[in-house]
């Protein structure tokens, strides 16, 4: 069902410290903690080190659309590429856990006038489940799903994707190893945590 699934996390502080992330920033950065599947589309996002960090904007006052069609959030990687905007849907439930969609930037130039490395996946859906305050999203990327990804979304939402979900969440493995180095440096521990 799903070609990939990322856990994405506001880092604790200490952990930051530890890796050189600036902590306290206003823009608020979700690293990537744990990654199941394969997706093509993210190799323009990882940083040198082989971190995928994404960054949460608020999409007022830079995207350019109506209030009605624009989302309120959208999340930006590396070289200030647009990864997905995020709607969030309404579907009545205690907002312990929010439900959206989202999909690659489809221009075929960034702002700089570079070519858009997104735009090869412009048909592609991406389903989101994150906390009401954004401290973790979970996303889950559908190749070619785009032309059905309300639906999809309403579907995640009404548990149909269960069984999927947890096989991928069970799947997962980091990809960048953030607690072993920050742990070695917090308790003084060699980097192999012996």
């Amino acid at each position: 069902m799903f070609d990939c699934y990322i856990k994405m996390q506001q880092l604790p502080d200490e952990v930051k410290r530890a890796n050189k992330v600036k902590v306290g920033a206003k823009i608020p950065r979700l690293d990537c903690v744990a990654m199941a599947g394969y997706y093509e589309g993210l190799k323009p996002l990882l940083s040198g080190k082989g971190q995928l960090k994404l960054y949460l904007m608020k999409t007022q006052g830079i995207i350019n659309s109506n209030d009605q069609r624009r989302a309120g959030y959208f999340l930006m990687g590396e070289k200030s590429i647009n990864f997905s905007s995020i709607f969030l849907q309404d579907f009545g439930n205690d907002q312990k856990q929010c439900f959206g969609y989202g999909e690659p930037n489809s221009n075929p130039t960034l702002k700089n006038g570079e070519p858009n490395p997104m735009k090869p996946f412009s048909e592609d859906a991406y389903l989101f489940i994150t906390d009401p305050d954004f401290t973790e999203i979970e996303i889950l990327i559908i190749r070619r799903g785009r032309y059905l990804i309300q639906g999809y979304t309403k579907q995640l939402a009404n548990g149909d994707f269960n069984h999927a979900l947890k096989a991928m969440r069970e799947q997962a493995k980091p990809i960048f190893n953030y607690w072993g180095l920050a742990y070695s440096k917090v308790f003084h521990l060699p980097k192999n945590g012996k």
